[in-house]
């Protein structure tokens, strides 16, 4: 899996962490909300390097062995 993704994924949601353990005001909740935001995109690009990285696999695997499927 890629680790650049993941390092950011954990601080985003150490981050997340850290404010909920203040208390809740409207500039926390815009925070929260930001941080939401951002860690949505990070999961998502997350997962569309998984899967390039997987039919990269893929490829290399049929290009040296044809007849499996």
């Amino acid at each position: 899996m890629p680790t650049s993704t993941d390092n950011r994924i954990e601080g985003l949601c150490a981050e997340i962490r850290a404010l909920c353990g203040e208390p809740f005001s409207s500039q926390t909740e815009a925070q929260l909300r930001k941080l939401a935001r951002e860690l949505r995109m990070a999961i998502r690009q997350h997962v569309d390097m998984a899967k390039s990285s997987l039919t990269v696999k893929k490829t290399a695997i049929a290009e040296r062995d044809p007849d499996e499927k």
